[in-house]
């Protein structure tokens, strides 16, 4: 409900007594606060702005006033009950105004927003705490993508940032400080509009399902010491991996010269995102640019490490392993690759489009592929930025890299021309060079020292290279400096082309995790190379070849990087309704299926369990026709036998007993008392006959002046394709095969029997769609053009058997529509 009133204080010098807080407070003068739970909710709206529903924030306490310290001496301000589920969370905590706050030791959850400042110069933010308020609910599962969970961050000038939460929010506010504040198991951590001149160090922005740290238009910071891991959502492993534009770090929109060092930034769904803006993307000029990423880690990112498009700046000593693309560099320029360790990733670097690219002094070990290179044959003649911006792939510079063991094909180069590739070693790769010109493989590039047509024609000059331990390959003949091994045979890759996890059967987690122990010196130190293993010598090499780049350690900046044998990597990444798994609570998550391929009604599973170490014991089951063991260790695993494809609900229920945990919702239960975990499923199999249809380009069916009958004539059509199933999910381009990607109309009938009791209804729709039940409209509010989008009704059903009706149109681009049944809780 709305603040009922508004308190101002005018406070006395510090030494007086610390004073307690009453909703709607204004703090105008430094104080201390009295330790305790303030429990405050706050109003919370909406209003419209930039084409974004984003929430209107009354605050539960303001800070006023210039040159002030608040001490809040451990204080929490809780907007809402601590069982409250996070999509429920309102309001905002605490609103500054004024130059030159500091506010420290403040613990704030249950909110929508932590805190807003605006045009706050000077604003100190210290120790504290922002964790556990808002965040989404998701509809993805672990068996497919719900795509109504992508976010977009591309536009800010509104404030749109806020309608998906935050624990900091600053605008406006430059030579800022944020300095040892934790914010975890919401959707955003810090997040910054147009300031500039800051410091963020000695964070922990991590187990968040948006973003860790964003930057929209804010320039000249400096980002060093924090822990940023596990931001993701849209992954699971060896399913799909989306990342549906969740990132540890994000800068969206012409900032630049911003400094980012000695950071561990893994489990993004990109690590480390960085997008020129729609200025530059309208324009062709400006960009986020002359940006400097040093020693960071930006391993196991779903989609890709570093993320970086349209601008300029350079990657120097990071390590990234376990990405689908290590670099993603579309139409970067002058970009500097220096330094860094790549590996098992599906790709090294993929740049399209690029200009005058270095890539130097890195290692490359066990990526499926190293250096992807190319330009497309054609761009949409509508967009702005190839009008203003030289768009044609030319001038890398290659150079004193390492290349081992990689799978496939070392350097691949695709119509891109004046391509130096000089001193690098290629030790057991598959392929070193593979060069496509004008949609014809070219056999041989142009040799050091040789013929001017050569070099031409491949666009590539391959120089005093080391090649050992290769096969023989076009490429190669001629050249000298090769030693050939026609017994080698190149190791498996650990990824698909497509990023996805190749999953091995139960690997031992000891094994997996120990793969990312790779030698790397995030901050550079004067030590002798003394191993005469190449691959210790180049490991070595990276960071002092980039040591003139480090910027200086912040006096008392910490370590943040994953300590050797920690649980990590993607196999890790366990993302539920709630976000990715914390490993503060006992877990039970599926791993591999034991009898593949094997039809019937019974399936066995494994499952691994996953917490803090302890003991775990089984309670109950349902639905489970056996479980290899009644009690074990956490972490540990279990087989389980069970029954699919009836009615009904699988479930299993077991207790753990041992160190203190914290739940989804971040509410603690002291060590020693037991916690209950499992889980529970729910499955009606709901007999769809499908059919889709062509309809009239000319006519949107969501046009208020449409003429319905017109649709419905649709319906009455001779399908162009027919199916039955008993689930409805389909998302893609066309839904399923053969059908036109744009304008086609889609008629679900089903019949389903569920036991009685309250249902939920979901529907997930892009672009528009109606449901009916037994007869009856039950969700008519979807039909509209619009991206995914998810729309939920709750029901009671009776036993017995029902009908359900779905009608959907696409119009262009994406599309989707799912339809889910399952039990309220």
């Amino acid at each position: 409900m709305p603040l009922p009133f508004v308190l101002v204080v005018a406070l006395a010098p510090k030494s007086a007594a610390p004073i307690e807080l009453r909703p709607g407070i204004v703090l105008t003068k430094s104080v201390k606060v009295t330790r305790k739970t303030y429990r405050f909710a706050t109003a919370q709206g909406e209003k419209q702005a930039g084409g974004e529903t984003i929430p209107t924030l009354t605050p539960a306490i303001v800070i006023r006033g210039d040159g002030i310290t608040i001490d809040f001496a451990g204080a929490t301000l809780q907007g809402s009950a601590e069982r409250t589920d996070p999509d429920k969370r309102k309001g905002l905590a605490v609103q500054v105004e004024g130059n030159n706050v500091t506010l420290k030791n403040l613990n704030v959850h249950g909110y929508k927003v932590g805190l807003i400042a605006r045009n706050a110069k000077g604003l100190r933010i210290l120790d504290s705490d922002f964790s556990n308020n808002w965040k989404q609910k998701l509809a993805s599962t672990i068996e497919k993508e719900d795509e109504s969970d992508w976010m977009s961050y591309h536009h800010n000038e509104n404030d749109e940032w806020l309608r998906y939460g935050a624990a900091i929010y600053l605008s406006g506010c430059d030579r800022f400080e944020v300095k040892g504040v934790r914010a975890q198991g919401g959707q955003c951590g810090l997040m910054l509009n147009r300031s500039t001149h800051g410091t963020v160090w000695n964070n922990d922005f991590s187990f968040l399902s948006g973003v860790g740290l964003g930057l929209y238009r804010s320039s000249d910071n400096r980002v060093m010491h924090n822990r940023i891991d596990w931001c993701v959502r849209g992954f699971s492993y060896g399913v799909y991996n989306r990342g549906q534009d969740s990132a540890g770090i994000l800068i969206f929109e012409q900032c630049n010269r911003n400094v980012f060092a000695y950071n561990s930034v893994t489990h993004g769904g990109d690590g480390f995102f960085l997008w020129a803006g729609q200025t530059t993307m309208d324009a062709g000029t400006g960009g986020c640019n002359d940006n400097l990423l040093y020693g960071n880690d930006f391993s196991h990112a779903p989609t890709n490490g570093i993320e970086a498009t349209f601008s300029r700046n350079t990657f120097a000593n990071n390590k990234v392993m376990e990405c689908w693309h290590g670099v993603w560099g579309g139409y970067s320029y002058d970009t500097k690759i220096l330094g860094n360790v790549f590996g098992y990733n599906a790709e090294s670097i993929a740049i399209e489009h690029g200009q005058k690219n270095e890539i130097t002094s890195n290692v490359f070990f066990r990526d499926n592929m190293g250096l992807d290179l190319w330009m497309n044959a054609s761009q949409d003649p509508n967009w702005g930025y190839p009008k203003h911006h030289d768009t044609v792939s030319h001038d890398y510079k290659i150079q004193a890299n390492l290349f081992s063991d990689i799978p496939t094909t070392a350097i691949r180069v695709r119509d891109t021309h004046e391509v130096d590739i000089d001193q690098n070693n290629f030790f057991r790769v598959g392929r070193v060079l593979q060069i496509t010109q004008k949609g014809k493989d070219v056999a041989r590039p142009g040799l050091e020292g040789g013929s001017e047509e050569e070099k031409e024609e491949s666009g590539v000059e391959f120089g005093a290279n080391a090649v050992r331990s290769v096969k023989a390959e076009p490429a190669l003949e001629g050249f000298k400096s090769v030693q050939y091994d026609p017994s080698f045979r190149p190791l498996p890759p650990t990824m698909e082309a497509s990023g996805r996890p190749i999953v091995e059967l139960d690997p031992d987690p000891k094994q997996y995790i120990s793969r990312f122990d790779v030698r790397w010196e995030p901050v550079w130190l004067d030590l002798p190379v003394t191993s005469k293993n190449l691959q210790d010598i180049y490991w070595s090499r990276t960071a002092m070849d980039t040591r003139t780049l480090a910027p200086k350690p912040m006096t008392g900046g910490r370590i943040p990087f994953i300590p050797k044998g920690t649980l990590r990597g993607q196999r890790y990444i366990l993302v539920d309704e709630w976000g990715p798994y914390d490993f503060k609570r006992p877990l039970l998550w599926p791993r591999q299926d034991l009898n593949p391929g094997v039809t019937g009604n019974v399936t066995r599973k494994r499952y691994e369990i996953l917490g803090p170490k302890g003991r775990w014991r089984l309670l109950s089951s349902d639905g489970v026709s056996h479980v290899s063991a009644q009690s074990g260790s956490v972490p540990g695993y279990v087989d389980v036998e069970m029954k699919v494809g009836q009615v009904g609900t699988t479930k299993i229920e077991m207790e753990y007993v041992g160190a203190a945990t914290s739940d989804y919702r971040g509410v603690v239960t002291p060590a020693g008392k037991p916690v209950r975990f499992g889980f529970s499923r729910f499955f009606a199999p709901i007999a769809w006959n499908v059919k889709f249809f062509r309809w009239s380009e000319s006519e949107n069916p969501a046009e208020p002046h449409a003429n319905p009958k017109n649709f419905a004539q649709v319906l009455e059509s001779a399908p162009i394709k027919e199916l039955k199933t008993d689930r409805l999910d389909y998302a893609g381009y066309a839904l399923v095969r053969g059908l036109p990607n744009d304008h086609y109309a889609t008629l679900g009938e089903g019949t389903f029997s569920v036991p009685a009791g309250e249902y939920d209804v979901a529907l997930t729709t892009d672009d528009g769609a109606r449901l009916w039940l037994d007869g009856k409209p039950l969700i008519a509010d979807a039909w509209k053009y619009q991206g995914p989008t998810l729309y939920t009704k709750r029901v009671h059903l009776g036993a017995g058997p029902h009908t359900m009706r779905v009608e959907h149109f696409q119009i262009d681009g994406y599309a989707t529509l799912k339809v889910e049944l399952k039990p309220a809780k």
